[in-house]
């Protein structure tokens, strides 16, 4: 009976170990796994810390980059009201030196008549006024001198200025393809296509005409053809206008084709095309595409070179927040 017992006993004891290893088996299973995923989660903590650390450099960089852009925005637009300045005071310098040396030599040819009127009479007066000839003749180099100098200095000015302006137009330019993924729809800056035909008006009298009909559609393609006129090269419904002394483009409203498109669909659709007409003359008369502009929203009007860099400059420091 002892032995029964004591039997009994040692397969208890036995089973006991036995689930006792594998439960020991299990943990450690478990403590390998846990362990495992330990080492996969600091992995990816030490990735993330990274590319944190890579993006807030990036970001710093960018910052940097535009901050340096603002000051050179600055300092060319601080040029260019210099050079303005200096080429309205050479002008104005040029033109009082033409006046005066033409009452110089107006003065000149009346002293010259009156001499030829006189010479036969007035032998020693000749020669004193020949000798005041020569003076006024001396005078008048001189002055002729300094209006060939104003006129280089102004062409000099008029070169930087267009240096100026083109390094501007570069900055802009690199400011529009930095803002294509930045902008939101809550901004005060947004993406305008310069020249790109403004569909709503076409909705609209479509809506109107065709109720009972695909009006999307005959509205859309409608408006794809008037985008497509626009960029013929050959069309060029303009005229030219003298404004402030010089000479300026404006839409001929005699133009065939506008005059059809006002009567067939309308005051709005002709406003929106010719007004895309005026906008593409403006930025791309050659190429006669739309071409993307940074607008302010609010104002509606192209936004300054100054609002640009510290929109980017805000959106920069905001995206550098939410990644640390």
């Amino acid at each position: 009976m002892w032995n029964t017992n004591h039997e009994e006993e040692l397969i208890k004891c036995r089973r006991f170990a036995v689930g006792l290893a594998k439960e020991i088996d299990y943990k450690n299973l478990r403590l390998l796994e846990m362990e495992h995923k330990y080492n996969e989660t600091m992995a990816t903590v030490c990735k993330l810390t990274e590319e944190a650390n890579s993006k807030d450099k990036s970001f710093l960089e960018m910052e940097h980059k535009y901050k340096e852009s603002s000051a050179t925005v600055k300092r060319l637009m601080n040029e260019t009201d210099m050079l303005h300045s200096k080429m309205q005071i050479t002008q104005s310098i040029n033109r009082k030196l033409k006046e005066a040396l033409k009452c110089q030599k107006k003065e000149l040819d009346q002293q010259a008549k009156e001499l030829e009127e006189s010479k036969a009479h007035k032998g020693l007066e000749r020669r004193s006024i020949l000798n005041e000839i020569e003076k006024l003749k001396e005078e008048l180099q001189a002055q002729e001198e300094k209006t060939d100098a104003v006129e280089t200095l102004n062409s000099v000015l008029m070169v930087k200025e267009h240096m100026i302006n083109q390094e501007l137009q570069e900055a802009r330019k690199e400011s529009i393809e930095s803002l294509q993924n930045m902008l939101t729809g809550q901004a005060n800056l947004g993406i305008k296509r310069m020249g790109e035909v403004d569909w709503k008006p076409f909705r609209d009298i479509c809506s109107l005409k065709f109720p009972g009909e695909d009006w999307v559609n005959i509205s859309a393609k409608l408006c794809s053809e008037w985008q497509e006129k626009l960029m013929n090269p050959h069309w060029h419904p303009f005229k030219k206008v003298m404004e402030n002394g010089e000479p300026q483009e404006q839409i001929d409203e005699v133009d065939e084709d506008l005059q059809g498109l006002k009567t067939n669909w309308g005051e709005g659709v002709y406003k929106a095309v010719t007004k895309a007409l005026l906008e593409i003359n403006e930025v791309n008369p050659s190429g006669r595409y739309a071409v993307p502009e940074i607008w302010n929203l609010m104002e509606d009007r192209r936004a300054s070179m100054k609002e640009i860099i510290q929109y980017i400059i805000k959106q920069l420091r905001i995206r550098k927040r939410k990644v640390c």
